[in-house]
């Protein structure tokens, strides 16, 4: 079995809000090989934000935390 093209382990988005932080996404863990992945949830439960994370391309203000962010050899997180 080869390594996962794509891992993600533990992401957490944080954004600074007037009466605190906003978690705009909490612990998310999944891993991808050459398999689809479908990410489903609600209006607003974080899904457009886990995949703008990934990419890096959320806002400056934002935090991203994980314990994983890996493309392939290449991590994500220290980009």
């Amino acid at each position: 079995m080869s390594a996962p093209l794509l891992a993600v382990r533990n992401l957490s988005v944080t954004y600074p809000g007037d009466d605190g932080d906003v978690r705009a996404v909490r612990n998310v863990s999944f891993t991808l090989g050459r398999e689809r992945l479908g990410i489903v949830g609600e209006s607003g439960s974080g899904k457009s934000t886990t995949g703008r994370a990934i990419m890096g391309l959320v806002g400056r203000s934002a935090r991203i935390a994980a314990d994983e962010l890996r493309l392939g050899d290449t991590d994500l997180a220290h980009l």
